[in-house]
């Protein structure tokens, strides 16, 4: 199964800057990102990896780049549909902009963090998600509290089988 997982402000931003709109924010959502991720595959573009700066420990590090990243135990492949045949692990395509842009018709499953905020800001953005598409399967909603700056929802799509 391939999946795609991020987290969308109101307008589907996803970052600016080469980073994250609510970094350290949402612990929640952080959380929710490892535990869905560890044991997968990860495939993301080259300023994504560069924005993390290191490899995500217990996950298989892909990235879509025409330059070797170099590190110990990521694999470097010039495109997602190379990326997709190396992958051993279940497939999680975690970014960036291009990357999600690129994949989204490959993917079986959307895993949506809604951010109940704005960011203007953002000048990255994650495509529109076609109802025709793409049907919600889950919805699992957080207030905001003293560890989460913003209400937020858990949102899982799978592709319409019409």
């Amino acid at each position: 199964m391939k999946s795609i997982i991020v987290a969308v402000d109101k307008k589907l931003g996803i970052g600016a800057d080469n980073d994250l709109l609510w970094m350290k924010d949402l612990p929640d959502d952080l959380a929710y990102f490892k535990r869905r991720t560890t044991g997968a595959s990860v495939i993301m573009g080259r300023n994504t990896y560069d924005s993390m700066g290191r490899p995500l420990p217990n996950r298989e590090n892909i990235v879509v780049s025409h330059r070797p990243v170099g590190d110990e135990g990521v694999l470097t492949t010039a495109s997602l549909q190379s990326a997709y045949e190396l992958a051993r692990y279940p497939i999680f395509v975690m970014g960036g902009g291009r990357i999600y842009a690129d994949a989204i018709d490959d993917m079986d499953r959307l895993y949506v963090t809604e951010v109940n905020a704005e960011f203007p800001q953002a000048t990255v953005f994650f495509p529109r998600i076609d109802p025709t598409v793409w049907k919600e399967v889950s919805r699992e909603h957080h207030d905001a509290d003293e560890r989460n700056k913003y209400a937020f929802d858990f949102v899982v799509y799978d592709r319409n089988d019409s």
